[in-house]
C-alpha cells in the first residue's frame, strides 16, 4: 500500500513538473532570465567598460587604453587570419584518405610560431596598459585577477 502511494505521488509530481515546464517553455524566458545581468554581457567593449568602471579610469586613461587595444587588434588580425587558414588546412588533412604526417608537422610548427607572436603581442599590450595605471589601480586589478600558481 505504501509503495503504491509513493509511486502515485512521484508520478503526480512528474506530471506537474512536465506540464509546468511546457507552459514556461511556451511563454519563453521570463524577463531578467536567460542571460547575463545588464552591463555584464560578453564582448570586448563590455569588458573594457566594466574594467574602466571598476578601476575608476580617467577619461585620458580610457582613451589611451582603447588606442592600445585597438592597435593590438589591428596588428594581430593578419596573424589571426593565418591561424584560421592553418586550422582549415589541418581539418582538410584530417579528413583526407591518406595521412600526411609531414604536412601536419609543418602546419603545427607554423601554428605554434603564430601562437608565440600572439602571446608576445598580448603581453606587450598588457604591459603598456599596466604602465598607464596608477599604483592603486594596479593593486585593485591584481586583487581582481585570479591567483596564478
Amino acid at each position: 500500500m505504501r509503495r503504491k502511494l509513493v509511486i502515485t505521488v512521484a508520478m503526480v509530481a512528474a506530471m506537474i513538473g512536465v506540464s509546468t515546464s511546457a507552459v514556461l517553455a511556451e511563454r519563453g524566458p521570463m524577463p531578467g532570465f536567460g542571460g547575463p545581468p545588464p552591463g555584464m554581457e560578453r564582448g570586448a567593449e563590455n569588458f573594457e567598460a566594466r574594467m574602466a568602471k571598476i578601476l575608476k579610469l580617467t577619461d585620458t586613461q580610457k582613451t589611451q587604453i582603447k588606442a592600445l587595444l585597438d592597435a593590438e587588434r589591428e596588428s594581430v588580425e593578419p596573424l589571426r587570419e593565418k591561424m584560421h587558414q592553418i586550422r582549415e588546412q589541418l581539418k582538410q588533412l584530417a579528413e583526407a584518405t591518406v595521412f600526411d604526417e609531414a604536412a601536419v608537422r609543418v602546419l603545427a610548427v607554423a601554428q605554434s610560431q603564430i601562437e608565440v607572436e600572439l602571446i608576445v603581442s598580448h603581453t606587450r599590450t598588457l604591459n603598456k596598459v599596466n604602465a598607464l595605471l596608477t599604483p592603486d589601480q594596479r593593486e585593485l586589478l591584481a586583487n581582481l585577477l585570479p591567483e596564478r600558481k
